[in-house]
């Protein structure tokens, strides 16, 4: 059950990204964020109050309020990342590493898969790097000014950091739900949604000096930031239940096969090609996917 829950996890947050990746052109990353956390609320809410009445140990609200924290630092590091490096590097970085956290941190609590699963994560992780990676077209440094130059040398560090940081901090906000006790339900959920956006909202506030104050929301914006937050907020329930009914070194690396949902949308609707490398990435997954769920 926790493998196909991990399989459900990878194309709901996969599904949401393709609609935050459509509606963050029109709209800035930071609001992008804060309509989606807080809005996020609104389904979250009604299924606490149906089956979640009584509130948890403090505890798991701290770690739901850890989780909104990685979430922000995690997504203010890719965007960044994305935006002074390459995508070919960063994207596949973030994804491997914040999937390899989670199964680090299933080997330090005692988790033991047998070694046909493993050869699954395995097979998981590099197919998730092939899927995430994107074709590239890189200018000639044949002419190139010297300070263009040195820029360029300056972004290669700062993407590795920056890459580095999203994944560590996106991994650990995993570790954070998974660590989350069985009586918390879904309210670790719900206080890292409301960490999550008002820490963007607030970045928001403050920029409105220097960026202007947002555009007004459009009803086809509203309808795409409706549907990321009610997907992007599935996902991470579904994932908790899954972290609850299997290992989290086995559901980890597949709920880092999003890229995969995401590539296959823009796909479908976008037309946008898939290089070789994608492919084999998809050839990759359906065999860690089959061997994790063997093992």
């Amino acid at each position: 059950m926790a493998f196909l829950l991990g399989v459900l996890v990878a194309a709901s947050i996969g599904s949401a990204d393709f609609l935050s990746g459509i509606v963050a052109r029109r709209m800035r990353t930071s609001v992008v964020v804060t309509y989606s956390q807080l809005w996020g609320l609104a389904p979250l809410g009604i299924y606490i109050a149906a089956s979640d009445r009584t509130l948890p140990p403090a505890w798991d609200l701290v770690l739901g309020v850890f989780a909104g924290f990685g979430l922000v630092v995690g997504i203010v590091c890719l965007v960044q990342g994305l935006a002074v490096g390459r995508m070919s590097v960063v994207a596949p970085t973030t994804a491997a590493l914040g999937a390899t956290v989670g199964v680090v941190y299933g080997f330090i609590v005692g988790e033991r898969p047998g070694a046909v699963a493993v050869v699954g994560v395995v097979l998981a992780i590099a197919a998730v790097v092939l899927i995430a990676r994107v074709a590239e077209h890189h200018e000639t440094d044949v002419g190139t000014p010297q300070a263009h130059a040195r820029n360029t040398i300056a972004s290669r560090g700062q993407e590795m950091i920056l890459a580095t940081g999203a994944g560590l901090t996106l991994g650990a906000t995993q570790i954070f739900f998974a660590a989350a006790s069985e009586d918390a339900g879904m309210w670790p959920v719900a206080s890292g949604r409301l960490t999550a956006g008002v820490l963007a909202g607030a970045f928001v506030l403050w920029r409105l000096r220097t960026d202007g104050r947002p555009a007004p929301l459009t009803a086809g914006n509203a309808r795409l930031l409706a549907g990321y937050a009610l997907l992007d907020t599935l996902g991470t329930c579904l994932l908790i239940e899954a972290f609850r009914q299997g290992l989290v070194s086995l559901v980890a690396p597949v709920a880092a096969l999003f890229p995969a949902a995401t590539v296959l949308w823009a796909r479908l609707i976008l037309h946008d090609r898939m290089n070789r490398g994608q492919l084999v990435g998809f050839g990759l997954a359906a065999a860690g996917l089959v061997l994790i769920g063997l093992g």
